[in-house]
């Protein structure tokens, strides 16, 4: 029978095995047992798929973690249990699969350190999928405080000189913002039980009625949660840990990153201030469509200001997460069936940047656009896997993010907001900032690619089989889904569907 406590906490065993003072402290044994259990549990995280019922509404798959028969401050309505519904299930089975790309590219990058490197980064999948799967908020929220903790030694211990400085800078910033999301639990809590005799954190229990709740005091808590989340979203004017860590962390962390870590931000939206809060997100949507397309623009004028192509990738990045904001922020099902896509689809496409760029790092130790030029000449097979890739994040048809970026486009058009002015301004803004995603995008293609190839490039070699194969199965994912878009949208249906009832505009 399929277990999510096994499926979360069988990192932490490898973590703990990997970090055995008797297991062989040798790089090959150790990323071979390292690839070798993610492969396993990426096919493990599959099997969920195989048995998820996609028409089911509210979470599968329920399990309690007990010690020894115990359950956690049972008398406080606190417990350790843990289901999925579909937008959950997707996000488990993208970090398993961006685990296993991470830990395969690791080989050419990760020079030293190796059973600590590989048991931070199971430490982290761990506290994701945690994340992911807690039905309970104070739970929850250990894992999400959890996720810091590795993320800070694999940014500051494997990145350049000017990374310890960068994840110090984050870490603190994202704790000072999930205190507020802690006090914002505990008010929460207590209110509830005030108001219903009962103790529980149960996030699908905890729905605020209006009736019931004042207004004040849903939009205080509401903020709170939502200080934690735009950070890791992330908002525009609370993005610049991104490319700052993005440019110092080491190429497979980055990867990490940029193909799961943003994605924690967008679930907590969703399962928080979405489910919890629907009469303040009601209000907040308008805003949410605004903050999207400043995302939009305000990251792609970044981008196109940059020299660096990790931070390129990094500001369009932060660009596609306003997507995101305008598909939730129009209620509207399709919309969020939109949102929900996007994230899937950007942490594929941004960690196959990453692949790309990890690649084009270890070869000529740079990742400065104008130390770069004609790279294509030389690396015909990284050049092709990079023009799909691009195109992708431009949103061409039969590519992944053609799809979402329609979906989103089409919500906000036919959203029924009440500024229904203001909503399809956002909305043409959007379809605006599709044009402007081409030319910063085209513009890294070209100038990495097909300029003028400088001459200490010219004995490059092109990738190797590893890569390819990496490559290979994720433009494989772009276009299979590019091709097939609703093969996705069909797990997670329901939970539009119940959203759809709970944000009745």
């Amino acid at each position: 029978m399929l277990s999510l406590i096994w499926l979360i906490f069988a990192p932490l065993i490898a973590a703990g095995i990997i970090l055995f003072p008797k297991f062989p402290n040798h790089q090959v044994k150790v990323r071979r047992f390292a690839k070798s259990f993610a492969a396993l549990h990426f096919i493990y995280s599959l099997l969920f798929l195989l048995f998820f019922d996609t028409g089911m509404y509210g979470m599968s798959f329920e399990k309690e973690l007990t010690f020894f028969g115990m359950t956690w401050l049972k008398s406080l309505g606190i417990s350790a249990k843990f289901a999925v519904d579909g937008v959950a299930l997707l996000m488990v089975i993208l970090t398993s699969f961006v685990v296993l790309i991470t830990l395969v590219v690791s080989k050419i990058h990760i020079r030293s350190k190796h059973k600590l490197y590989y048991s931070m980064v199971f430490l982290f999948e761990a506290a994701l999928l945690g994340i992911f799967c807690a039905k309970d908020m104070f739970l929850f929220f250990v894992f999400w405080e959890l996720s810091l903790i590795p993320l800070y030694f694999l940014v500051s211990q494997w990145g350049n000189s000017e990374a310890r400085a960068a994840a110090m800078r984050f870490t603190l910033g994202s704790f000072a913002a999930n205190m507020l999301m802690f006090f914002a639990m505990l008010i929460l809590y207590y209110y509830n039980f005030a108001v219903s005799n009962v103790m529980t954190a149960n996030i699908e229990s905890l729905s605020m009625d209006e009736k019931i709740y004042p207004l004040w005091f849903q939009i205080m808590v509401f903020s709170g949660f939502l200080a934690a989340f735009a950070i890791r979203v992330p908002f525009a004017f609370l993005h610049s840990w991104f490319p700052d860590i993005q440019s110092k962390a080491a190429a497979p962390v980055n990867i990490l990153i940029s193909g799961i870590l943003l994605g924690t931000g967008v679930y907590g939206l969703i399962r928080f201030n979405m489910l919890i809060f629907p009469s303040i997100f009601r209000i907040f949507a308008p805003v949410l469509m605004v903050w999207g397309v400043v995302n939009l623009f305000y990251a792609g004028a970044l981008a196109i200001a940059q020299s660096e192509i990790k931070k390129i990738v990094s500001y369009a990045n932060i660009a596609s997460s306003g997507f995101v904001m305008l598909g939730l922020g129009s209620l509207t099902q399709i919309g969020f069936n939109g949102a929900v896509f996007m994230t899937i689809s950007a942490g594929i496409v941004f960690a196959a940047f990453f692949v790309l760029i990890s690649s084009i790092q270890f070869r000529t130790k740079t990742t400065y656009i104008t130390a770069l030029g004609g790279l294509g000449e030389v690396m015909p097979k990284c050049m092709y896997f990079a023009l799909i890739i691009s195109f992708c994040a431009i949103g061409v048809p039969f590519l992944m993010m053609f799809a979402p970026k329609l979906m989103i486009l089409t919500g906000a058009m036919i959203s029924e907001l009440e500024n229904d002015l203001l909503v399809k301004l956002c909305a043409i803004a959007g379809m605006a900032a599709i044009a402007m995603s081409a030319g910063y995008v085209l513009y890294f293609f070209y100038r990495v690619f097909c300029s003028v190839l400088l001459e200490q490039w010219k004995k490059l070699k092109d990738l190797g089989p590893q890569e390819v194969s990496v490559l290979s199965a994720l433009t494989a994912v772009i276009i299979y889904f590019g091709v097939y878009p609703m093969s996705i949208v069909r797990i997670y249906q329901s939970v539009a569907g119940i959203l759809q009832d709970i944000l009745q505009v």
